[in-house]
């Protein structure tokens, strides 16, 4: 576990790493949720995306993707339902500009501003020394109705309206697959992206256009986009950008969405650190335009000259 002392972050660094963010801007913010800061050190921070296929998978290729809401969503801990987190409580807002530090939510639903976005679940305050793992999510869709009335004179109308609902999903784990899939508190200073998911039936969806009731199993988009390569454009640009289609790409493309979108300066700073580490670029970026950043960061071949 991590323990040295936070740095506080030069102010002319953030702001450059927020604009070179700027392909993802979420415009002006007025209300906004903040994850709860820990005491430094004592625990960290886990995330991923979730999108779920109600309509099953036909000739290797998914059917009806839909965004993953937090309404019904669960984790819970992998020996049983002593402990469950409810992903549906956006925890309270705060309106204002600029970086706060405040005390208030343990789940962010990133993703909220755009509808484009990919929705990504962050969540801290996770119990110590448990295996968890997502047991339950959920998914809105809608279905169209018609019906035709006629007046006293004849005329024939045609009516049609929309009906939104709510879907929950039970997600099941083959044992020896249970392991990819359960994750742990990563204590310290430390933010674990466990990755991008596709929530899909198990089996065939027989239901004709209406929602699966049976069990569902996850799918690393990484390696659904592998297999199809055909199929990237959409799902590519939701969850990496322009990153590479694997784990490292998928969690850069994160990162940077999380520094642009998460106020809170605590896990703003861990985020930026580990950006660094995972993206050179950003790095160079950063050392080309002589912004003072932790030296901890930095290669020792690419040392920042102060003045």
């Amino acid at each position: 576990m991590l323990s040295f002392k936070m740095e506080t972050m030069d102010w002319r660094f953030r702001s450059l790493l927020v604009l070179s963010v700027s392909f993802l801007c979420l415009g002006c913010l007025k209300t906004f949720p903040v994850l709860e800061e820990p005491a430094p050190g004592k625990e960290g921070l886990v995330a991923f995306g979730l999108i779920v296929a109600q309509g099953g998978i036909s000739n290797g290729i998914f059917k009806g993707l839909a965004e993953s809401v937090p309404k019904e969503t669960y984790i819970s801990s992998v020996s049983g339902n002593d402990f469950r987190i409810n992903l549906a409580d956006p925890g309270k807002e705060m309106e204002g500009e600029g970086n706060y530090r405040f005390l208030w939510v343990q789940k962010l639903l990133m993703g909220k501003s755009e509808n484009a976005a990919p929705k990504y679940f962050a969540i801290s305050r996770l119990p110590q020394n448990q295996s968890l793992i997502l047991d339950k999510a959920s998914y809105t869709y809608t279905t169209t109705h018609t019906y035709t009335t006629v007046d006293k004179y004849g005329h024939v109308q045609v009516h049609t309206y929309t009906v939104s609902h709510d879907q929950s999903i039970w997600i099941e784990y083959d044992p020896l697959e249970k392991s990819k899939f359960s994750f742990y508190n990563p204590g310290g200073l430390e933010i674990r992206f466990l990755g991008n998911f596709i929530a899909h039936p198990k089996g065939i969806n027989f239901s004709f256009g209406g929602p699966y009731t049976g069990t569902y199993v996850l799918t690393n988009i990484d390696t659904y986009l592998k297999e199809n390569p055909d199929l990237t454009s959409d799902l590519k640009n939701k969850f990496y950008g322009k990153e590479e289609i694997n784990a490292k790409g998928a969690e850069i493309h994160f990162l940077k969405r999380f520094i642009k979108e998460n106020r809170s300066r605590y896990w703003q700073d861990i985020a930026i650190k580990k950006l660094f580490r995972l993206d050179p670029k950003t790095r160079e970026a950063a050392i080309k335009a002589k912004i003072p950043i932790p030296a901890q960061d930095l290669s020792s071949e690419n040392p920042i000259q102060q003045n």
